[in-house]
């Protein structure tokens, strides 16, 4: 097991973020080492939160500080990511391998009460591998994937889409629609992240109004990014499994998201026992961009699950 690396540039009280620092430990999970942190309460209910491809634990801080007057909030470095560490090989970056790290995560900060779970973008993407997984049932509350669909349900929805895709591409007025959300503006807009827009107005001498800090990093959460993504997508997408889940599922959809057409997150119904959609028009940086809201989400989706189970519940005596 490696030591602990020095900590690192977490947000403080002070900081204009307005988060607090949260308590930090490490686990091993096959043969990876894990950097785990914790916001609120460890007496409270636990929810985890992942982060997507290139990003770090740092960009759930504004969210997780909202939440944990009311959870025990746990974040993570995903595998490759931040002060995590980074493993060599191909195959340790295929979802089953980040599934296991959030189960043994899971298995060593919660061993006797069942998790809420939350993902963003490829955070998303992994946890539904886990949601998925039969231990998920006991082990999971309830999952809220933003941004972010089943890579399964979404080979299987490309394969009953092809058809239709082949229609329109020898469509005209299709091609035409689609010319309008080509603009510079708009690809600038919806494509480039808030670090990305946070160091250009930087550089530019300007200040920035949402903070979106760049990690130091960086460099190698590009290439960790890069390694899950082609670990992944054609793997899945080329050869998808049957996968359901009986997990709550609550699916924070972005209506003008760039990357995730809306019509992709219509596939997972047919595999999820208890599924629920909030849509939302804002952009793909959720956490970043709207904290307030990704926060609310989820406390919200939590309580009415825990109004369902107390009213189906019978009353003892």
């Amino acid at each position: 097991m490696t030591e602990p690396a020095d900590q690192p540039d977490l947000p403080t009280a002070s900081d204009h973020t307005g988060t607090l620092p949260p308590d930090r430990r490490w686990t091993v999970t096959g043969g990876a080492d894990i950097a785990v942190f914790e916001w609120g309460d460890p007496n409270a209910e636990p929810l985890v939160l992942v982060h997507g491809l290139t990003d770090t634990h740092d960009i759930w801080a504004r969210v997780a500080t909202l939440l944990a007057d009311g959870f025990r909030v746990i974040t993570y470095d995903v595998r490759g990511h931040g002060h995590s560490e980074v493993p060599a090989g191909r195959c340790d970056y295929r979802l089953d391998r980040l599934a296991e790290d959030f189960f043994a995560i899971v298995d060593a900060a919660s061993p006797g009460t069942p998790v809420h779970a939350c993902g963003h973008g490829w955070g998303a993407v992994q946890l539904w591998e886990a949601a998925c997984d039969p231990r998920a049932n006991t082990r999971v509350a309830s999952f809220t994937a933003i941004s972010g669909p089943n890579l399964d349900h979404l080979g299987l929805w490309l394969r009953a889409a092809l058809p239709i895709a082949r229609r329109r591409a020898i469509d005209p007025a299709w091609w035409v629609r689609g010319a309008s959300t080509l603009a510079p503006a708009t690809i600038a807009r919806r494509l480039a992240t808030p670090r990305a827009r946070a160091l250009l107005v930087r550089q530019l001498g300007g200040a920035v109004a949402v903070p979106a800090r760049v990690a130091t990093t960086w460099r190698s959460d590009l290439l960790a990014g890069a390694r899950i993504a082609d670990a992944n997508v054609a793997h899945h997408l080329r050869k998808p499994r049957l996968r359901r889940t009986a997990v709550p599922v609550q699916l924070l959809v972005d209506t003008t998201d760039p990357f995730v057409p809306l019509s992709v997150y219509g596939a997972s119904g047919r595999w999820v026992d208890r599924l629920w959609r909030c849509a939302v028009p804002a952009d793909h940086w959720l956490p970043i961009t709207e904290p307030l809201l990704v926060a609310e989400a989820i406390a919200n989706f939590v309580d009415d699950l825990r109004a369902d189970h107390a009213a189906s519940t019978p009353r003892s005596g």
